[in-house]
């Protein structure tokens, strides 16, 4: 709140400093204008801008004017906005023209007030003055507030999606690390060295996860290279039960996608589908249609497994809102595939 008091008394400032400008230029150039073309306007437009109390006080009501009319009348550039634009600056004028020629005048009445020559270019001047400022006063806030909307927007898009990465790594944590803590407790007792490079390579993955949290997207060669790891834990308990099979040529390398995208589809190709050395379930990561696909055989589990389809639907929703870009899903009776739009940020 303060620092937007500070906003407000800056902007205001800057103001005064533009009308003073703007009269300084019109004293200097109107002059000329009244030598060739005979114009009288520019001596009350500067009789009054040199009042400056009273274009202290039109300022502040244009503003104040202003801000009502964005609080009451949503809608910009509409009929009704423009019209009480125009009363607006016409009751401003109205009321700076008597305060500049009622304390000059010795006799005050009615149609002869109303009627006198210097009265009506005074308001007309006054007018002016006031549609401008109010207009560029509304134009700026337009403008001030389309940013403000923007950004907004671009901070609600990354809040989304760092909620929706954090969904996948929640999703990731807990039954990922309950199997591979299973599996360390194993190995310790039949294979130290196996069990150091089982620790090793978990922690990696879940350094990983921590160093790309806050990164919208991640290059497809730091994905694979986390993807290798987590799949090396994955054979420590499956063996040969499970086969990944990753063809990703160089030039795709620098391609971006969404940082888990690539092991949240493992992890869910593992989770539904029975894995075992009679049966292995087979997983292709590969490039297509400019989209990195993962494509693994069908053999579903008989048992149900509680599963709502977070992760699918979090992947999918940070493409929608940080790219505007679909994920495609391909089901068969033979194997089930999801493919990834690939970001170009080069």
């Amino acid at each position: 709140m303060k620092q937007l008091s500070i906003k407000r008394i800056v902007e205001f400032t800057l103001l005064a400093l533009l009308v003073f400008g703007f009269r300084v230029l019109i004293q200097e150039f109107m002059p000329l204008f009244e030598e060739n073309l005979n114009l009288t306007f520019g001596r009350f437009l500067i009789k009054l801008l040199s009042n400056y109390p009273l274009t202290l006080v039109m300022l502040f009501i244009d503003i104040s004017m202003v801000v009502v009319l964005n609080r009451y009348v949503k809608d910009d550039w509409t009929f009704l906005k423009i019209f009480l634009i125009v009363v607006s600056s016409v009751v401003i004028a109205f009321l700076s023209a008597l305060w500049i020629r009622v304390p000059i005048w010795n006799d005050v009445y009615g149609a002869t007030f109303f009627k006198d020559i210097f009265f009506n270019l005074t308001l007309f001047s006054s007018f002016v003055f006031n549609l401008i400022v109010i207009s560029l006063l509304h134009v700026y806030s337009y403008y001030s507030r389309k940013q403000e909307k923007a950004l907004n927007l671009e901070i609600g898009k990354k809040n989304r999606a760092r909620y929706q990465y954090q969904q996948l790594k929640n999703q990731l944590n807990p039954h990922f690390l309950f199997n591979s803590l299973n599996v360390l407790d194993y190995l310790i007792y039949t294979d130290q060295q196996r069990a150091s490079d089982f620790v090793r390579k978990l922690s990696s993955v879940y350094r990983y996860l921590l160093r790309k949290e806050d990164l919208p997207v991640v290059t497809i060669r730091e994905e694979v290279d986390f993807v290798n790891l987590y799949v090396d834990l994955l054979r420590e308990r499956f063996s040969d039960g499970l086969s990944i099979e990753i063809r990703i040529d160089k030039e795709f390398e620098d391609y971006c996608i969404v940082p888990g995208g690539l092991q949240m589809l493992v992890e869910n190709a593992i989770k539904h589908n029975i894995i075992s050395v009679e049966t292995p379930l087979k997983i292709e990561v590969y490039i297509e249609n400019n989209m990195i696909a993962v494509r693994n055989n069908l053999q579903l589990r008989f048992t149900t497994i509680d599963s709502s389809g977070v992760g699918l639907s979090n992947i999918k929703g940070q493409y929608m809102f940080l790219f505007r870009k679909n994920i495609k899903i391909i089901s068969s009776e033979n194997y089930f595939e999801v493919q990834l739009p690939l970001i170009d940020k080069s």
